[in-house]
């Protein structure tokens, strides 16, 4: 048996490095501010805190309490329960579909630039990843020639973002379908992440892929819309049964199930989804507001897409900005995520995440443009 190594992952690094120092303020993260336990239990009634209180903490079932995987099933439009299965967050979602669908010989198409989750397991299990870039000068967009270009018959799945993570630009309907076209003639699994996707910041959220396209699989997790990380619930959800019970038998090898909390919490949040998102959404919708005005009043250069949906916006600046990031973790407390870690064609993008307090946001932002206007490239 072959041996791979997972390559080093760079995003999660530079997280390392900084997001826990004392002092830091993270304005690169990727979700809202988050909620408190005690704000999802004041949403219900006292019965409610008691049934948590009272909770037993043994193990639950591998693919998710069916309350929680319905209350899933309710964000789409076609999906029931048994579409549904529970994971430790997006992540291991990913990780357990690579590592029961790719094999080494195989290669997977995904988007560039792109979280590096997925490519990370495929480059582990010796498959190939291949990237389809997307540009700002084509407003983040797919070139589906391009695309159809890319598979072969040894193409697995095509991997997109929706909304595109970190730009925010949002596939349209006829996207999704010509996609699916690629996906189908080479005999691939199109695999839409769509932990973005209801964080719509103009109008209501887009359709979900899995709603248009029937032979799909869609990612989610509680982490993005509504701000709750640390329950580390995401799921998987798909029409294929075979993949779902790859995806449960492989799960046996990881995490085996979720905590019990968390999958509680979640429950009570998808009861009360509007309620929570809806102060999440007007502070994120508020600082793209202040960042839009810095940049149009900026006296360097920053090139831009305003966001559609999601927490985060990638900003093209006339200097590599790791150095300048770095200046700002170590000297200004303030965090963000230089482009490198996306890739050598990412150098001069820098992420930045409003989805904080526009307290914290309007400090941030303020500070970054200071440096920003003195800055000589160093």
């Amino acid at each position: 048996m072959s041996a791979y190594t997972l390559p080093e992952f760079t995003l999660e690094r530079w997280f390392a490095e900084f997001e826990f120092v004392p002092g830091i303020r993270n304005l690169a993260a990727s979700c809202p501010f988050s909620a408190t336990t005690q704000e999802l239990l004041e949403l219900e009634d006292a019965e409610t805190t008691a049934r948590y209180l009272r909770l037993g903490l043994d193990y639950v079932e591998n693919p998710g309490n069916e309350r929680l995987r319905q209350g899933i099933a309710n964000l789409y439009t076609t999906l029931e329960s048994g579409n549904i299965r529970v994971t430790s967050g997006a992540s291991e979602s990913l990780f357990l579909l690579i590592l029961t669908t790719v094999r080494p010989g195989d290669n997977i198409i995904v988007e560039d630039p792109t979280y590096g989750n997925i490519a990370g397991v495929a480059q582990s299990q010796g498959a190939e990843v291949r990237r389809l870039p997307l540009r700002l000068e084509q407003n983040w967009k797919p070139d589906i020639e391009q695309l159809a270009q890319l598979v072969d018959h040894k193409t697995r799945l095509i991997y997109m973002t929706h909304s595109h993570h970190p730009t925010g630009s949002v596939r349209t309907v006829e996207e999704m379908q010509a996609i699916a076209k690629v996906a189908e003639r080479a005999g691939a699994i199109f695999v839409s992440d769509e932990v973005f996707r209801l964080i719509a910041l103009d109008g209501t959220p887009a359709p979900s892929v899995i709603d248009v396209i029937e032979q799909s699989v869609v990612i989610g997790d509680m982490t993005k819309p509504w701000g709750l990380g640390g329950l580390r619930v995401g799921w998987i959800a798909s029409r294929n049964a075979e993949i779902l019970k790859r995806v449960s038998a492989a799960r046996d090898y990881s995490t085996m199930c979720g905590s019990a909390p968390g999958e509680f919490l979640a429950e009570v949040t998808l009861r009360h989804t509007q309620q929570i998102m809806a102060p999440r959404l007007a502070a994120a919708r508020s600082n793209r507001q202040r960042l839009t005005d810095a940049i149009a009043n900026s006296q360097k250069p920053i090139h831009w897409l305003s966001p559609q949906a999601g927490y985060t916006a990638l900003l093209q600046l006339p200097f590599s900005t790791e150095p300048f990031c770095r200046y700002l973790a170590e000297e200004k407390r303030f965090l963000l995520l230089p482009g490198y870690v996306y890739g050598k064609a990412y150098e001069r993008f820098m992420r930045i995440g409003f989805g904080c307090s526009t307290e914290r946001f309007t400090e941030g932002l303020e500070t970054m443009m200071q440096v920003l206007q003195d800055w000589n490239g160093n």
